[in-house]
This record gives C-alpha cells, structure tokens and sequence, in this order.
C-alpha cells in the first residue's frame, strides 16, 4: 500500500558562501571571479602570492584560502586528495595562527570535503573547527559549524546527529535574539522539515513560514534570492503532499526546479553549484511522486528519467544524490507496472548505497521499503514482508524516538503484507496500534489516519470479517463526502472509489441477493467508477488512460458481476448491456478514444487540432536528449494551466466531446444491430474477474451463457509439434466442450466474429473439434473450421468500422526481404566498421517460398513486390499507403515488456551508409504511417499476439496497422512455416480475386491445403496460426486487360474492318436467267 514514490526530505542544506566567509577582501572577490570563469591555475597562482606576503598582509584571514584552494583542485580533479589545501592547512595549524584563522581554515577544508562527498573525513574536519568555535565563544562561528554537522549527519544517515546539531543551532539562536544569522534561514528549514519527518504537523508550517521570512528579501545574492527559498519550497512540498494538498505540492515544486534552473543560469563553478545540483535532482524525484501519486504513471517515469540522466551528469554513483536518482527510477517503474526494469534501478541503487559512506540507515530504510514493494508484486509475501520488517529495523536505527510519516507507511505495508499472508494476528495488532499513534499524533481527519483506516478496511476484508469491513467504509465515507469542493482532494477520489469497492463487495458477501440489495449494490459500484472517470481527466496520454483503467480493474469486475446477477434474475437486457458497456470500455477504452478522436462531430476540427498540439507538447515536454537535464518549470506550469483552461472549456462549450474524451470512461453499445454484417453472429468472451462468459449475438438477440473458471486451458498445447496426437485430439475437444458447446445452438450463421479475452487471444478457434478426431485430416470435415467462416475483432466498438470500405485504385504492394546468402554478403561488404554489425541480421532464416509467391502476386494483380535490399523501410513508409492489399512476409520480434518497442525487420539500407542500420519498423512508428488499405498481410512471427495486458488493447503489430489505416490484418498467432504459408496464401489470393469475403477466402485456402497435404505438415503449427482480424468484405481486385490482349482485340476488328470494306466494294454476280 505503498503512498506513491517514497517521500524522501530534501533537506540539503547550503554549502559555503558569504555566510561563512564575507568576501570583502578584494582578493579573494578576485578569486571568486577567476574561479566562475574556470581560471583554476591562475586562481592558485594569486592563492600563493597571498600565501607569500603573510605575515605582511594582515587584513587577510589566511584560513579563508583554504576553501578556493580546495575549490579549484576540486574542479580540475574530482578524484583529488586536495593537496595543496591540506598542505596550506596544516601550515596554518602549526604556525600559531589565531583562532579565527584556524577556524576558518578547517570549515573551508571541511565544506570542500562535503562538495566533493568525503562526508566522513568532513565530520571529523568539522567537529575540530566546532571545537574551536566553542572555546571562542563566537556565537556566528558556533552556529555555522552546528550547522553544517547537522547537514553531515543527514548526509550519514544519522538522525540523531542532525536533531542535536539542529537544536544546537536554535540554541545558539534564542541566546542572541539581537543578532542577525545568515544561516537563520536554513537552520530554520531543517527544524520544519524534521517536525515534519517526525509528525509534529502542528510546527512544520510554522517553522517553513518563518525561514521564508527570515530571508533577507533586499539581498542581491543567488544564494538568498534563488537558492534559499528553493530549498524551504522543496521541503514545503513534502509536508503538502502528505497533507494531500497536491495544488500547493505542485506549486511549491514547480517553484523550486524554477529558481534552481535560474540560480544555475545566473552564476558558475558557484560554492552551491554542486548543491543546487543535487537539490534539482531530489526536486525532479518530488515532481515524479507527484504524478504518481495522481495516477500518472507515464509522467512518473519520464520526470524520473530526467532526474536520473541529471544524476548521471553531475554526480558520481558514492554519493547520496545518485542513489536517490537511481532509487526513483526504481520507483517509477515498479509503480508503473513494469517490475523487471524496476529490480535491474533498485539493483543498482543497492550498489550506489553500498559505497557511500557511512550507515546511512535513513537511506537504506528507503530502498528496503521499494524492495519490499517489488517482492509483494512479484508475490513473494515471505520477502516482502521481510524487507518491510528491514525498514523499520533501518527508521528505529536512524532515529530511535521518531514516529515520522515514513514509520507510518512503512507499518501500513507490513500490516498488509502479514493480512496478505494470513497472519491476521499480527496484521491487526499492528495496524490497530499505527492508527491509534497517528489519530494521537496527526488527528482522525488527517490523511495518515485515513490511510490507516483504509488499510484497515483492506485487512479485514482478506480475513472475511464482512460486517467490519463495511462499519469501518461507512465511518470513513461521510468524512469525505462532508467536505466541499475546495477541501477535496484528487487523489481521494481512487480511495474513495476503492472503499466503495470494499463496501460493495462486503454486502455482496453478507446480505441476500434480493432484486432490490442488488439495485443497491449497483448504485455503490457505479459510484466507484464515477470516480475512476474523474481521476481520468488528469491523464493526458492514452498509455495513461489505459494504465489508470487497469490499476481499477478489479471495480470493474466487480461491477459486471452484480450487473450479471441482475441479468440473471429479471432477465432485462438493459443489465446485459450494461454488463458489456463496462467490458467493452474498461478493456478498450484506447482503442475507442483513438477512433473516436479520429472523427467525431463534438466539436469544431480547429478546437481538436489546437487541442493535439497541446497534449502534444505535455506528452513530449520531458523526453529531453540524455545531455539535457534541465526543463522550463515556467513554461510547463504554462502548459498545465494552458491543459487545465481547455478542459473547462470543453466542459463549458463542447460538453458531449468532454463527456466523451475526458469524463467518460463506460460507453454504452448504441446500435448494434446496424453495425453487424448479414448472416454473421457475434461470439464475445468476457471474465468477470472469476467466471468466463460467453455473450452471443444476432439478429438484434443477445444470449450470455456462463463458462465457469476457465483454467489451464491447453492452448499452448495447439501449436507444439512435440505433444502427441492422441493428446492433441483431446485438448482440440475439451476447448470445444468448454468453449463452444455450451452454447453452439446460439450460432446458426455461417459467419462468425470472434472477440477473445485474455489467453484466449492466443486460441485459433476453428481447430476446435465437436467430437474427438482420429487423424489430422479428419480436421477438414469435423471442426469449426469445416462449418463456419470465423474471423476475429478486438472489441464491440469496432464494428462499425466493419461496414466502411474504401476503394484504392492499386490493387497490390509487397515487401519481402529474402535474408538470402547475397543479402547478407552485401549487407557485412557495405558496413564500415563492424563494431557497428548488426549480427542478429546475420543470422534471420531466408524465406524463399514468400519471396516467389510475392513475386507471383506482384505480377498477377499488377502490383508491386519490393524484393530482397528493395523491400527498405524507407521503401516502405513512402510506398505501402492507399493499396487494396499490402503483402508484408518478414521477421518480427515482439516485446512483451515494452510493446511500443516490437518491431518488423526490412532489408537493410546498403545505398545508405548513415542510415544503413535503420531497417526496424517500431509499433510507435507504426501509428504514425499511412497505412490506408482493405488488407494487410503480416505473415511474420507472432504479429498477432498481445504484447500488454492481455486482451487490453491489443498493443501489437498487427493492432498498429489497424490503426494506421487497414481495415483488416491476416496475421499469424505464431510462428508458422513459411512453406505452408506460402501455399495457402497462394489460395487465399485466388479465391479473393474470385469474389469471395475475406472470412470465406482464407477458410477455403486452409480447407484446400488440409486435401493436399500429407504427413506432419497437417499439424495445426503449420497452417492454423493464420487468421482475420477486421472487416470480411470482398475486395474487388479488378484486373486491367494485359495489352497483348487489346493488341488481338485490335488486330480483329481491323480484319475484320477490312473483310467489310472489301465486301462492300465487290460488284454483285448477275444470277442465271430462269426457266420459262
């Protein structure tokens, strides 16, 4: 149950400055400037003449070198054991120097140690100077060394060293109330941010308010004018966010990235410039926790990516600020569903921990809470709970008296993952003693109390404790539900539509399914989805969309099961429609509002242009080049406004497009009945998270049969050709007996479309057999395939796109790369330096069958067949467009984890020597094609299979070019041999230019290579995986008259021009007279 992003406090204090050492002496404002400039050697240069003049020069505070001196070896080496410092000041030590001098000398020393991360010799260089600081009785070197002892602390992950320096530090302040502090402002910060990290709600805005007021707002400094209020926004923003005041979280951050990108463009080689570094980095990580916490997990990675390549620039892997960088990469990726790139960061984050020096418990408590997190994803509930234990062991080490807000969540998850693993013992104990602390600490109405009593909803619901479950939602909804528009919040909107969820499915446990508790139990569930459609609005990206939707499947689920059961028991059909509207929209709500958006009438074309260039400029606002790890905070705080100002807009002008676009996730089915084609039933597979059902339809009747829990169905089984027959017969029948049986007299057309769910994606289903077959051959007279013509569809939304056919005026394009020897020969001749060898080209199987039959069909339909080094992407993207048929025989890799990334492999570039190696067509790329066609023909390895959720989207290849324009995709399921391909594509062909709908073609070219094979090329591996997907219309493939037949028809009707002419001009004989 982890809140977002861990909410990691800034708390990184300022390094040296005018505060510690004013530069008043023309030498040393002389070594500030050479320094800016990178003049490092001549820098060193004035540093010994001064050295040289002592004892003469006495206005100078020789103590006050050390710190330039270590500075600019700092900077010409980063790796530098400062040796020239070092030698300048152990001169000073032993040469009976004041105080003062010495003082000095060992802050700078220390402050450069701290620059360069050596926080452990720069405790103990510190502690000397406090020492001294302390004889002398000096209240403003005293405070300075307090302070920066805390910050060291902080910097070795021990708590108790930054709470004592702290208050020291106030100490020192209260006792001299008259004099003025310039590091007022920062010990001020650290004291709010420790109320905070401690749960002293009360005291975090008084002590921020007052650092923000403590800064001297006539000074001209960077460090006072954009640095010091970056730092208390930044640690504002935490105490905001836990609030869940998330408006001013995303003020205050956005007005921290923007003062430290100001403060970085205003000065350089700055004493802070490696602070205001790490600072931006941990600011980008709260930026980040932000959109997470909102349910934007897109922008959650793409913020985190740029604080990590700016980790990357800046910092070495030692160092506090690239184990946070690298830590929120972790983070981003768990959040956001992608676990295996989440392990690859926290794997790295563990090393970066290792070497940094120090216990560093703070931070290591931190990565024991992701790992934990992971471990639950991956549903290792033994591990999980074993690193949240780690966690707390860390907080308890880093500060044993603090009861912080990460304490907290760090119980919330190892309540849950001890409910998770029934020990509802331990899970109780500890959650009920959490809320009865944080109610004490923060108050009932706090968000952390809330989010205890949410966690405790969560127990008790896995335990089965129904009625508690429900007294503890209903005590925590009307504390929400009383607050005004103003006081709520966005992110309460996903826990309130979970609560709801949880009081739902309670009820449904407890109380009989009375026709009227379902009304009810309705109207609950319909409340959760209401507020799953507001946080929609949020999201501007369709992956966004998509993502939010699956984090709140299970309400879904939930909601189609007591629809379903109100079907069941009246029998109306508006519940069955209903039932549907939530399958077809929760599943595919991208695939809807792409079509949609592609055209619709709501609104004027001008308003929909003005609004793509703007979610266009959001969406790409922060894939920066890996170099560039700064961003415009004014300009996107722009944009987000600008976003903001057009959904009113909408709302206000356009309310049907709003309510499409953005307020409306469930669609209802409208028209059904217009949308099938003739003589075709519709076959639906749909789970209400346990059951499968089958919704069937035709001729305006609907009929929902329920299938039971589908499990270990043996699809895979279908296309190994090592599973015996005997075995094969026998799963063929099962999948009939629990697929298809169950309602076969429903289907009495000879067309039928199929929308599979989940595994069954992965299912050619006219393989499946009424009875159990003897023989492979037995497959053409007793299967599905014998009976009906079945083609497949995403989802119900998409058959209107069924009944629209474009006419082209070409008939037929083709793309088929060989991979023969030559190929390959002219491929390695034509790179330059091998290092650039793409070898995995090397090694792709040639494919000569696809190659003659392209070749075959290019001619036929007079066509084009890009061939061999022709078939280029480049080719491609300038050619494929507006045909009645793109043929594409190649190789695909799919990307199961990162779908946008599949991809079709074409003939490398040889002509092109820059740009030789691009010949990858990406699925992203693929959206942006114009792709327009009747037909495209993917008969490539595995185009046709979901690489995302399964069912969710279909974001594959064959899916993309249903998006860029073709209206229907012959794909394979799996990787089919091209022989076998090549010779049922040859009668599919045939039979389209005959006429035939493209459902009818392919079934009779299978039926025809069923005859003519023999042996185990009969195997369903070889020739099953082919199969439609869209529209079935004919394709009229009209032929134009080669023209050696208008020459024949020429040359006969000139003879026969000539044989008139010469008849006409032939004087008639005179007949012999007649007998008389």
């Amino acid at each position: 149950m982890h809140k977002g992003l861990s909410h990691f406090l800034l708390m990184f204090a300022l390094l040296l400055q005018t505060s510690i050492f004013s530069q008043q002496h023309p030498s040393l404002k002389k070594l500030d400037s050479l320094i800016s400039i990178d003049a490092f050697k001549e820098a060193q240069h004035i540093i010994a003449q001064e050295i040289g003049k002592a004892p003469k020069n006495a206005q100078l505070n020789l103590g006050k070198l050390v710190y330039p001196l270590a500075k600019t070896e700092f900077l010409l080496d980063r790796q530098t054991s400062f040796p020239k410092a070092q030698k300048l000041l152990k001169d000073l030590e032993s040469g009976h120097q004041p105080d003062s001098v010495r003082f000095d000398a060992l802050m700078g020393m220390g402050l450069a140690q701290i620059d360069q991360g050596n926080v452990i010799q720069a405790n103990e260089t510190v502690l000397r100077a406090n020492t001294i600081a302390t004889a002398m009785q000096d209240p403003q070197r005293k405070l300075t060394s307090e302070y920066y002892l805390g910050e060291i602390g902080l910097k070795l992950g021990d708590f108790d060293q930054l709470m004592d320096r702290t208050e020291k530090a106030l100490r020192v302040m209260n006792d001299h109330p008259k004099s003025k502090f310039r590091l007022a402002p920062r010990v001020l910060n650290y004291k709010a941010s420790l109320m905070h990290f401690m749960g002293i709600p009360d005291s975090v805005n008084y002590y921020f308010e007052k650092a923000i007021k403590s800064i001297d707002t006539d000074d001209e400094d960077p460090e006072y004018r954009y640095y010091l209020p970056s730092v208390i926004y930044g640690n504002w923003t935490l105490a905001k966010q836990t609030a869940g005041d998330y408006q001013a979280a995303m003020e205050f951050t956005l007005k921290c990235i923007s003062s430290y990108n100001t403060f970085l463009q205003k000065t350089h080689n700055h004493p802070l410039t490696e602070k205001v570094q790490g600072n931006l980095s941990i600011a980008y990580r709260n930026l980040g926790s932000l959109y997470n916490d909102l349910g934007d997990k897109e922008k959650a990675i793409q913020v985190a990516t740029l604080g990590y390549h700016h980790a990357k620039k800046y910092f070495l892997p030692n160092t506090v600020q690239y184990f946070s960088a690298v830590l929120m990469m972790g983070e981003a990726y768990l959040y956001g569903e992608n676990p295996e790139k989440a392990r690859k960061y926290l794997e790295e984050a563990k090393t970066s921990l290792q070497t940094i020096p120090g216990d560093n418990w703070l931070y290591a408590a931190n990565l024991y809470s992701v790992l934990g997190d992971l471990e639950k994803k991956d549903g290792s509930i033994s591990q999980a709970i074993a690193y949240y234990q780690k966690t707390l062991e860390a907080y308890e080490n880093s500060s044993p008296d603090a009861f912080s807000q990460n304490v907290v969540y760090a119980q919330f998850n190892l309540a849950q993952s001890f409910a998770d693993d029934h020990q509802f013992n331990k899970a109780e104990n500890l959650i009920d003693e959490t809320y009865a602390e944080t109610a004490k600490i923060y108050g009932t109405e706090s968000f952390l109390a809330k989010t205890a009593l949410l966690t405790k909803i969560r127990i008790s619901y896995l335990k089965g404790d129904f009625e508690k479950t429900v007294q503890l939602c209903e005590q925590l909804l009307p504390s929400q539900e009383n607050e005004t528009e103003d006081q709520e919040r966005l992110y309460q909107w996903g826990d309130r539509a979970e609560i709801l969820l949880y009081l739902a499915k309670s009820k449904f446990q407890l109380l009989p399914h009375s026709l009227k508790n379902l009304q009810d139990l309705a109207q609950t569930i319909d409340g959760a989805t209401a507020f799953v459609e507001k946080r929609k609005s949020l999201v501007s990206s369709q992956e966004g969309v998509a993502s939010l939707i699956e984090n709140n499947r299970e309400i879904f689920n939930f909601a189609k099961k007591v629809y379903l059961e109100l079907y069941q028991q009246t029998h109306d059909d508006k519940y069955l429609e209903k039932v549907m509207t939530l399958n077809e929209s929760s599943i595919y709500n991208r695939i809807r509002a792409r079509l949609n958006l592609a055209n619709n009438g709501f609104s004027p074309v001008k308003i929909r242009e003005q609004e793509n260039r703007l979610r266009e400029q959001i969406d790409a606002f922060f894939n920066l080049e890996e170099d560039q790890t700064q961003f415009n905070a004014a300009k996107w705080d722009s944009l987000s406004t600008a976003w903001q100002d057009h959904l009113t807009l909408l709302q206000q002008e356009y309310p049907e497009y709003y309510k499409m676009r953005y307020a409306s996730i469930l669609e209802p089915l409208k028209n059904l009945k217009e949308q099938v084609p003739s003589n075709t039933t519709l076959v639906r597979y749909f789970s209400d998270g346990e059951d499968a059902y089958a919704y069937v339809y035709h001729d305006d009747k609907a009929a929902l049969t329920r299938l039971g829990n589908l499990k270990n169905l043996c699809i895979s089984s279908i296309s190994d050709y090592s599973i015996p027959e005997n075995e094969l017969f026998e799963c063929l029948y099962q999948l009939y007996v629990n697929l298809w049986k169950p309602f076969e007299k429903q289907v009495k057309t000879e067309n039928v479309i199929i929308f599979p769910d989940g595994e069954l994606f992965n299912l050619s289903f006219e393989l499946l057999t009424p009875k159990k077959i003897n023989s492979l051959k037995q497959l053409a007279i007793n299967s599905l395939l014998s009976k009906h013509n079945i083609s497949y569809n995403y989802s119900l939304f998409m058959l209107d796109q069924q009944q629209k056919v474009l006419e082209f005026k070409k008939n037929f394009i083709a793309f088929v790369p060989e991979f023969g020897a030559q190929m390959k020969s002219e491929y390695e001749m034509a790179i330059m330096d091998t290092l650039y060898l793409d070898k995995a080209y090397l090694t792709l199987l040639p494919q000569p069958f696809s190659y003659d039959l392209a070749k075959k069909f290019g001619k036929v339909f007079h066509g084009d067949a890009f061939l061999n080094e022709k078939a280029s992407k480049q080719v491609f993207s300038k050619t494929a467009k507006e045909h009645k048929i793109i043929h594409i025989a190649t190789h695909a890799e799919s990307n199961n984890l990162s779908p946008e990334l599949s991809r079709l492999v074409f003939a490398k570039n040889t002509s092109d020597t820059l740009d030789i190696n691009d010949n990858y067509l990406y699925t992203y790329e693929i959206y942006n094609e114009n792709l327009s066609s009747n037909l495209a023909i993917l008969t490539a390895c595995e185009t046709g299979k979901p690489t995302y959720q399964p069912g969710e989207g279909m974001i594959s290849l064959a899916h993309a070019f249903n998006y860029a324009g073709s209206e229907s995709i012959l794909t394979s399921l799996w990787q089919i041999d091209e022989k076998s391909s090549a010779e049922i594509l040859t009668s599919f062909y045939d039979y389209l230019s005959k006429g035939k709908r493209k459902d009818e073609a392919i079934r009779l070219a299978k039926l025809d290579y069923l005859k003519q094979s023999e042996g185990r090329t009969l195997h369903p591996q070889y020739w099953a995986g082919l199969i439609l997907m869209g529209n079935t219309s004919p394709i009229n493939l009209h032929q134009p008259i080669h023209w050696m037949v208008w020459t024949l028809i020429l040359m006969s009707l000139l003879i026969l021009a000539l044989i008139f002419f010469r008849k006409k001009k032939t004087p008639a004989k005179t007949g012999a007279n007649s007998n008389n």
